[in-house]
């Protein structure tokens, strides 16, 4: 009995100290890291909004909730790995706030939101660099740039794969002998009419597959060119699968007399039928499944704690690098003064006159 109390005692004094040495390692760092993280969102605040606010209103980029958590549960499952490293800050990265800085300048001042919403996912990758360090950095590399799938991009692709899908589409009703009038992205058929409007358009369906697919890819795999491969293929697939969503649904309202797929129920098959193609294209790609990667070598300035002084000068340099673009920004706009008047005069020509009170813009 006393030898099992022994043990016990000697075990709950290694839990302690592990408990105590992972604090004393990470506390700091990940102190230092929200710090920067906020610093960063702060001075581009109105950028990280217009994130939010896309994400609020549009069904396409509703999944911009999930990602944030998705790279914090992938951090989560490194933790074995991240037992063996510590934190490094290093003030190098910050060199990349130039660049970056410039680039959401340029978008302000010609009102591209998604490439300001890029450059500020990219000083938020940059400042978790420099708080992390290189090593670290590596080894949480794809949960890092994860978040960059955060960025609501892709509204220039609706048209062309609205006008794909009514191409296919038609295309499979000529080769099932179903006549068919086409104008643009909507079509007639001897049971009724048909468009193809942009919830259809499968935009929703490739991005949904895009993000799975490259989760996927970093979760099965290991070697780089399969996870390519798979990435590849959860673009085409998506493209290919809406294709024939859409000629399943026309076709189910053909053969029912336009009683069924035409509400909606229409909306439910197009959200079966992908759940199925991706639950597929995940089974097949599991084939090929890698084993898992080798934990890093510790580190072996794992025991040092971050130096303070070290820190605070990091943040203070990313403070200044960060408000800068922002200040530069409100420097170069109006502030919403008055705008210089610009005066138009009609051009002469022999034999034309200018008709008394009329507008030079009719």
């Amino acid at each position: 009995m006393n030898d099992m109390r022994e043990d016990t005692s000697i075990l709950g004094t290694e839990a302690v100290g592990t408990t105590r040495s992972w604090v004393d390692t990470w506390g700091p760092g990940v102190l230092v890291l929200l710090v920067a993280v906020s610093l960063v969102t702060v001075s581009f605040h109105h950028t990280a909004w217009s994130i939010v606010s896309i994400w609020e209103r549009s069904e396409t980029y509703a999944h911009g909730y999930l990602i944030i958590p998705i790279s914090l549960w992938l951090v989560w499952e490194k933790r074995t790995g991240l037992s063996q490293l510590a934190p490094q800050p290093t003030p190098w990265p910050l060199l990349l706030f130039m660049p970056l800085g410039f680039g959401w300048l340029l978008g302000n001042l010609v009102d591209t939101l998604v490439v300001q919403q890029f450059a500020y996912v990219g000083l938020l990758v940059v400042s978790i660099w420099a708080v992390l360090g290189h090593r670290v950095t590596r080894y949480l590399l794809f949960p890092i740039l994860f978040l960059f799938f955060g960025v609501p991009v892709g509204e220039g692709l609706v048209y062309p794969m609205m006008n794909f899908t009514a191409d296919f589409t038609v295309g499979m009703l000529k080769l099932t002998g179903i006549p068919v009038y086409r104008e643009g992205t909507f079509f007639t058929i001897p049971s009724g009419q048909w468009s193809v409007v942009e919830a259809c358009s499968g935009m929703r369906y490739l991005i949904a597959s895009v993000t799975l697919g490259v989760l996927f890819a970093y979760l099965t795999y290991t070697l780089w060119w399969k996870r390519l491969l798979f990435v590849v293929f959860s673009i085409f697939v998506p493209i290919i699968a809406n294709g024939f969503r859409a000629y399943m649904i026309v076709m189910i309202g053909h053969l029912s007399d336009m009683k069924l797929a035409v509400g909606v129920d229409h909306l439910i098959y197009g959200w079966v039928f992908f759940g199925i193609i991706i639950t597929i294209m995940f089974l097949v790609g599991s084939i090929w499944r890698d084993p898992a990667a080798a934990l890093p070598q510790p580190a072996p300035s794992r025991v040092q704690p971050i130096d303070r002084r070290g820190a605070l000068r990091l943040l203070s340099v990313m403070a200044v690098a960060a408000l800068f673009w922002p200040v530069a920004a409100w420097a170069l706009s109006d502030h919403g003064g008055k705008v210089a008047p610009v005066e138009v005069q009609a051009p002469r020509a022999p034999g034309w006159t200018l008709m008394p009170g009329a507008d030079l813009w009719d």
